[in-house]
């Protein structure tokens, strides 16, 4: 943990503090603002414990940096809506099983259950809006599977979200869409910075399996996370066309749109020059980013939810000292452009896209700038030290309420 996020933790740390029970709605493998959470809290004195969707292969319980992690397998009768139904049901009562003093919920999934519980305990209930729930993209279901899902969930969020002790989002732009729609004040920006605020020392993806057959010489375009529509993954790969003797990292490639990335790769013939590389762990992403030559986050305007993003990924980019290319949307535009880290284009635009990629190719100088001037810009603002401090202030205002 960085020396200024230890003194973060240690100046909120006035006192015995109790149990925080958090819910997520994966497994809590690769939850990086989970992960950076539960530390920050651990280390402010709390007793951290996170509530996981089981996942074979997976231990129940386990002990991670100091937190406690149970995982609640998906079990129960197949029929529609009962499944459903009854692993909710069962992960709210391990929620409650952990008799927390506070209850942190990640996302309007993890409300369904967490809001019930801390109510039923009348403890302070945490809401941590990861995205704009209600904002996002439709999920490939039916039509009548969507308006469910968004009737639902628009429920649960608007009882639970307002009868929250703390509200907390991970992009600027939700803060004052969740406090029009529900009539609540003082929603906290908790941003998903990295934590390393230092120069790290870059691996070479090219070390990766699926990463090897890269030429030494070749330039890496680097995309981070999961493949998935409406990532600009495809519009990378089409502009990949016009960038000769580039290679295109997907590094975490996993995701129901993988096979649509290969297959579009195949019909262009740029599948030897496009990598899908399986995740590394969390730690890691970074030190194998800083060898690729240009970072990629091309979020196109498909929803609210994606218009105000501000992807982790960004950030890391910017950490590993890579010039960037993302989309043109307000708060993206505001970091990348008001650092001097890169350039934002149309994510829509393929021809602008592949521009901005042979102009930063093309001019080593300008991009080593870039590079220099995005790593600056998360050493001295956008680390998680700076997140840390906003998570430990809200706590403590629920500290000071109770």
């Amino acid at each position: 943990m960085p020396d200024r996020m230890l003194r973060y933790a240690t100046a909120m740390t006035t006192g015995a503090h109790g149990r925080v029970t958090m819910l997520v709605r994966n497994p809590f493998t690769n939850d990086t603002r989970v992960e950076r959470e539960a530390r920050t809290l651990t280390a402010a004195g709390y007793r951290v414990t996170v509530v996981a969707d089981g996942a074979p292969g997976l231990p129940t319980t386990e002990e991670r940096d100091g937190v406690t992690v149970k995982r609640i397998a998906r079990r129960g009768p197949r029929l529609p809506g009962l499944r459903f139904v009854t692993h909710v049901w069962r992960l709210r009562r391990a929620v409650e099983g952990t008799r927390p003093d506070i209850v942190h919920a990640h996302d309007a999934d993890a409300l369904q259950s967490a809001g019930p519980a801390a109510a039923r305990l009348r403890v302070p209930l945490v809401y941590d809006s990861h995205e704009l729930w209600l904002g996002r993209t439709a999920r490939g279901r039916s039509r009548l599977y969507d308006w469910l899902n968004r009737a639902w969930y628009g429920l649960v969020e608007r009882r639970y979200a307002r009868r929250a002790a703390l509200v907390i989002v991970a992009n600027p732009g939700v803060a004052p869409e969740l406090e029009r729609r529900y009539g609540i004040r003082g929603v906290r920006h908790v941003a998903n910075y990295p934590v390393e605020a230092e120069p790290v020392p870059a691996r070479d993806l090219r070390s990766l399996p699926d990463a090897a057959a890269i030429p030494a010489e070749a330039p890496i375009i680097l995309y981070l996370g999961a493949v998935m529509a409406h990532r600009g993954v495809e519009e990378i790969v089409r502009a990949l066309a016009d960038v000769g003797g580039a290679h295109l990292v997907c590094l975490g490639a996993a995701g129901p749109h993988v096979d649509a990335v290969r297959v579009e790769s195949q019909r262009l013939g740029l599948e030897g020059r496009v990598h899908l590389v399986p995740p590394v762990p969390s730690e890691e992403v970074v030190p194998f980013a800083g060898s690729a030559a240009i970072g990629v986050s091309l979020v196109q305007p498909a929803s609210l939810s994606y218009r105000l993003a501000l992807p982790n990924k960004l950030f890391q980019y910017m950490a590993a000292g890579l010039p960037v290319v993302a989309s043109d949307f307000p708060d993206v535009r505001s970091v990348v452009e008001g650092s001097g880290a890169g350039v934002v284009v149309d994510p829509t635009d393929v021809d602008a896209v592949a521009r901005a990629l042979r102009e930063l190719l093309g001019d080593p100088s300008r991009a080593r700038a870039m590079g220099d001037a995005g790593r600056r810009a998360v050493r001295e603002r956008f680390n998680w030290a700076e997140a840390a401090a906003e998570l430990l202030r809200g706590y403590g205002a629920l500290e000071v309420a109770r």
